[in-house]
């Protein structure tokens, strides 16, 4: 009896001491998540300028890029995160101002965020825009989180003030000649080459600090006519449809390339005419659609034999207009 007693004793105080331990397994604090910003040491903003406004870009190593574009037709401003791995669906995160990682771990919450499922992640206001390009003069940095793709923890984004201020002088330079363009006494910068797939023909020029990172890629779409016509399908018009919407969702591309093409079968001069008239059906279509005509540039290209595509579609590639975006 005095034996079985004394097991019960050992096995309440082996019960009390594994329930101790599973409390100090309980009360262990969650690991942080970990703060995305690139280093002080190898941080870069670079400044751009392209034919519709200026750029200042920031990308953050396998997490995402930050850009923020001036405008120049209404002098607003905009920034957005491009996640390299956006959330797979909408959420809601949290925008703060902080102390740079160097300082304090002081911070202020400015607004909730919209969290889109698209490439385009996150999407300031002009207001906001310039609330946070008023921090990163300060030397203070923006952090936005927001719910990650691949698990329960958040995604947390900060932008650093580390060699911001050389590349904003740049940027409000080039604000600054843009709006001189309007009294004469300025010329408006080219489209920088190669950010959208497509360079452009008039792409010298461009001022930038250091060489620019990827870019995202801007709207883009593919329009086929019929065999030796010019007129619009069904399929067609939803097709520019569909591009205007995605245009207007993204405000950094100022500049639409309608480039229209025909083979060299035949004549070179009709179907460079054909090439030149498909694209002009997609640009007064895109004008109807509220696209300003300013925005938009005619091209047609007659593809040379080795780039005829031979298929049972009707040679679809050849009778095509290319809708392409730029900066």
């Amino acid at each position: 009896m005095k034996e079985l007693g004394r097991t019960t004793h050992l096995s309440l105080i082996g019960l009390i001491a594994l329930a101790l331990l599973n409390g100090k397994a309980l009360a262990q604090p969650e690991p942080q998540t970990q703060v995305h910003r690139a280093s002080p040491h190898h941080a870069q903003w670079h400044t751009f300028e392209g034919r519709s406004g200026c750029h200042l870009v920031h990308e953050i190593a396998s997490v995402g890029t930050a850009l923020i574009s001036y405008r120049h037709t209404d002098g607003r401003q905009f920034l957005s995160f491009f996640a390299r791995t956006p959330p797979r669906s909408q959420h809601e995160g949290d925008l703060y101002i902080s102390e740079p990682s160097w300082g304090s771990d002081r911070r202020s919450h400015i607004e909730r965020l919209m969290v889109h499922p698209h490439q385009r992640t996150l999407r300031f206001s002009n207001r906001t825009t310039n609330r946070l390009l008023d921090a990163l003069r300060q030397g203070l940095e923006p952090q936005f989180n927001y719910p990650s793709a691949h698990s329960d923890q958040e995604v947390k984004v900060a932008l650093t003030p580390a060699a911001f201020q050389n590349a904003h002088r740049h940027y409000i330079e080039c604000i600054d000649r843009h709006e001189r363009v309007d009294a004469g006494t300025a010329s408006r910068g080219a489209v920088i080459p190669g950010r959208t797939g497509e360079a452009m023909a008039d792409s010298g020029g461009g001022v930038w600090e250091g060489s620019l990172p990827r870019l995202p890629r801007g709207p883009r779409a593919d329009i086929y006519f019929a065999t030796a016509s010019d007129d619009l399908t069904r399929d067609a018009i939803n097709e520019i449809r569909d591009f205007v919407r995605d245009l207007e969702d993204n405000p950094h591309w100022g500049v639409v390339l309608s480039i229209g093409y025909a083979d060299t079968r035949g004549s070179p001069q009709a179907n460079e005419q054909l090439a030149r008239e498909r694209a002009q059906r997609v640009r007064d279509e895109l004008v109807r659609l509220g696209i300003p005509e300013r925005r938009i540039n005619i091209e047609a290209r007659l593809l040379e034999s080795d780039e005829l595509e031979e298929d049972t579609y009707e040679l679809a590639k050849n009778r095509r207009v290319e809708l392409r975006t730029a900066l």
